[in-house]
This record gives structure tokens, sequence and C-alpha cells, in this order.
């Protein structure tokens, strides 16, 4: 339980303690005496009538003129002290029990209302997700420090508490950029474009949100890019020239566009800038010695970059791993399917080593797995011994394994001594 409940709870036994509680006990005494109560109200009536009686003679006497008007108007008066008098201390008890009662209901209404406002207006959800957020890192760690994968499956339950978080908090920022940062966690490119997409779209000016949008939107795209891509590369560039993502993507901008020396420019900055041992370094070093090996080879001048000391020629660690794939004839490509292509170490969890994703359009095709794919250091990936290579059909497009998704395994495989040609075959229907 939290400490704000854990304090409305308090709360709540105080108002039971001081008020109710009292209140409801003199309402038991009152239920005790109820006979005494009741013949004060007969005592009342009686009264009542005898008064009455006595007006009514007092009348009859005047009009008769035995008594004149002074002697009527004073000993009128005093039949009303007299039963005035009388009800005094009996009227006080009722009136006390009715305030009684509408005390209690006031405070039962008060907490009930704060209750309702709270859960409906207040922040109870956003603590709640807090504590789930905070476990869910908490034991990804954990995982992590003991060389295992953390669960896809826990961070795909956050990214639903997420979503319905945003159906009642659309304005919220915070919670689209947690969608589009859980959402690229587990390959759930659609999610995390429209995550950042509303992060972008708040603080457009940000340069990271412009290089997290075109990330998302490039893998969402099956690592294709398209003018909004290049659109929004270039505008974080303007605004930050040393944001990585973006000098990353401006990377695979210009090798496409065959402007190698360029590519390696960019992704030479981008070795600079990213520490020793960081999650994709390796990669970027390769990207720069395969741009560096095609600019001298379509002649383009390279000179600046090898000056500059940007780059680090990985040639000695480069490595690929061509991969023919096909579909086994009695399955059938469903329409609209993404292809995961990825290597991972043998029997020790889904977490992959190197990993690509394309259109799933025809088979068979030949893909091939490099260094710029990878998703560790090459030493990590290399110190695995043995490997399997993993080629799925996903109809929803996600990374995570789902019933109906076409599969093929091959492996183990030694990876100082993979087969040539490597080829593997979707025959699996999961």
């Amino acid at each position: 339980m939290s400490e704000f409940m854990l304090a409305a709870a308090a709360a709540v036994l105080f108002v039971v303690v001081v008020f109710i509680w009292p209140t409801w006990r003199a309402r038991r005494l009152a239920g005790a005496s109820g006979e005494a109560v009741q013949a004060g109200d007969q005592r009342t009536d009686e009264n009542l009538a005898l008064y009455r009686e006595h007006v009514a003679e007092l009348e009859s006497e005047l009009r008769l003129g035995r008594i004149d008007q002074a002697q009527y108007d004073r000993l009128t008066a005093e039949l009303q002290r007299n039963f005035l008098a009388d009800q005094g201390v009996d009227s006080e008890r009722p009136l006390n029990r009715r305030g009684g009662s509408i005390l209690v209901v006031s405070l039962l209404l008060l907490v009930m209302a704060s209750v309702w406002m709270y859960l409906s207006r207040g922040s109870s959800g956003d603590v709640l997700f807090s504590q789930m957020q905070q476990e869910l890192e908490r034991d990804n760690m954990a995982l992590m420090q003991a060389g295992q994968a953390p669960d896809p499956e826990r961070t795909r339950e956050l990214l639903e508490a997420i979503e319905a978080r945003l159906v009642n908090h659309p304005e919220n920022t915070q919670y689209w950029y947690l969608l589009g940062r859980y959402g690229s966690q587990i390959g759930d490119f659609d999610a995390a474009e429209r995550g950042f997409r509303e992060v972008y779209q708040s603080a457009p000016a940000d340069a990271g949100n412009a290089s997290a949008l075109a990330q998302a939107i490039f893998l969402n795209n099956g690592n294709q890019l398209n003018d909004e891509v290049e659109f929004l590369v270039a505008r974080a560039l303007e605004v930050d020239p040393k944001d990585t993502t973006a000098l990353g993507l401006a990377g695979i901008i210009a090798f496409e566009q065959q402007e190698f020396a360029e590519a390696a420019r960019h992704w030479g900055a981008a070795v600079k800038l990213t520490p020793e041992g960081a999650p994709g370094r390796q990669a970027l070093m390769a990207g720069v010695a395969r741009a560096l090996k095609e600019a001298e080879q379509h002649g383009q001048s390279v000179a600046g970059v090898k000056k500059s000391g940007q780059a680090e020629p990985a040639s000695e660690s480069s490595w690929s791993i061509p991969v023919t794939v096909s579909l086994a004839p009695d399955l059938e490509l469903p329409k609209g399917g993404t292809l995961f292509l990825y290597a991972r170490e043998y029997q020790a969890g889904p977490m992959p080593l190197v990993v690509t994703r394309l259109p799933a359009t025809q088979f068979p095709m030949t893909i091939v797995l490099d260094e710029t794919m990878a998703m560790t250091s090459t030493d990590r990936l290399f110190a695995k011994g043995q490997i399997e290579i993993v080629a799925r059909v996903s109809q929803s497009g996600q990374v995570s394994a789902a019933p109906g998704d076409l599969q093929g395994l091959r492996g183990p495989l030694a990876i100082d001594e993979l087969p040539e040609p490597l080829e593997i075959t979707i025959d699996t229907q999961l």
C-alpha cells in the first residue's frame, strides 16, 4: 500500500474516532432510554391538550363577561409561560439527535466524495504506474547484472499500462516519451513512432526529439529511409551537431546516396562522441571502415576523415555473415509480414547478438548480417562460441514471437566455423 493510502486510512480512522464514534454511542444511549423519551412525548401531548382546554375556558369566561380583557390577557400569558417551561427540557433532545444524524451523514458524504475525486481526478494511477515502472527497471537491472536477458513480456505489460494512462491523459508528454522508449526496447516500433511523434510535436526545437522520431520511423519502415527521416535528421543536426543518433542516421543517408566519404565523416564523429564499451560503438566503427573502403574504391577523397582522427579503422575485426533465407513450400507467406533475422547465443535466452528487420516480400532472399547490426561488441559476440540463427516472419511486426508467426532455426553453429553458404529454411508455424 502506498504512503498516500496509509495516510488516507489514518485520516478516516481519525474521523471515525473523533466524530462518528461519539455520535453513534450517544445514539445508542438515546435508544436505551427510548421508553423515557416516549413517555416525555406523551406528556407533551397531554400538556398541549390541557393548555388548549384552559385557553378555551378563558375565552368562554371573557364572552360571558365574567372577566375583562386585561384579566384574559394576563391569564393567557401565564398559561403560555407554564406550558413552555414544562416543555423546555424535553425539546432539546430531539434537536440534538437530528444534529448528530446530519453530522454523521455529512462526514460520510465528505469521505466518499474525496475518494471519488482522488480516484477520478487525482494521481493514483500515476503513483501505481511509477511503482510498476520502478519495479520493472529494478528487475531488468538485476537480470542484466546476472547475464540474463530482460523479459519482454514485462515491458509489454508496462506499455499497455502507458496506453491506458494516455486514454485519459493524452496531454501528458512524459507518457508519450515512455511509450516511445519502451516500444523501441522490445521492437514495437509502431508504438515507438507514435510516442516519439507526440513528443516531437510538443517540442520540435529539441534535437533529441527530432532524432528519436527519425530513428523510430526508420526502424518502423523496415530500415528504409524516406523524406521525413532526412528532414528530421537535418533538423536535429542543425540544432545539435553532436547528436549521436542523428549522426548515425546521417551516415546511413549519405551511404545510401553513395556519398561514402560523407558517411564516414558522420559515423566517425559519432564514434568520437561514443564512450568506449558503449552499445553500438563497434557497429559505428565497422561502418566507418566500410564507408572508407567504398569511398576509396569510388575515388572519393577521405583524407579529411583520416587526418581528423574521427574514425578508427576496424577492418581487422570486421565481419559479415551472408544468410540465405527460404520458405518451406507448405507454408504461406502472410501479407504485410515482417522478417526478423538474427543470431543469438545457443540455448542461452532470447536476447539477439545481431539482428536485422526487413519486409517479408518474397523468398528466397540473401541477407548479410554484419557489425552494423550488432547489439553488442564484436569481442563479446565472438566469445560466445556457439550461436544459432533465427529467421521469423512476424504478422504483427513485433520482434517478440507470437502465435501464428513463421519461424526457422539453424544451430548450433561454431562462430569461427560457419558454413558457406549459410542457409536457413522457415518451416514452422508457431
